[in-house]
């Protein structure tokens, strides 16, 4: 079970990369979607204060949010509420 999500995430990266890349500005798209999801991964924290959700600032979390965008903000929201254990 785990390879086929490990599956579906490398397609979902290598889709969004591919789209990068066919824009001719990859690298100002790519600095432009980190900036943006760091910034999505900071206002998902400041507004999950109201609704009880918290993703913990680690290296791992941040890279997922710069490499990923605003999607990468929205998988880590799911698999924190999916996956959190009381």
């Amino acid at each position: 079970m785990t390879g086929w999500i490990y599956a579906v995430l490398i397609a979902g990266g290598g889709a969004i990369l591919l789209s990068m890349l066919r824009t001719k500005r990859f690298v100002s798209a790519l600095l432009l979607s980190g900036v943006q999801g760091v910034a999505a991964f900071f206002a998902a924290n400041f507004a999950g204060g109201f609704f009880g959700v918290h993703l913990p600032l680690n290296w791992g979390h941040l890279a997922v949010s710069a490499i990923g965008g605003t999607p990468g903000v929205i998988l880590l929201l799911l698999l924190n509420t999916l996956f959190y254990r009381v």
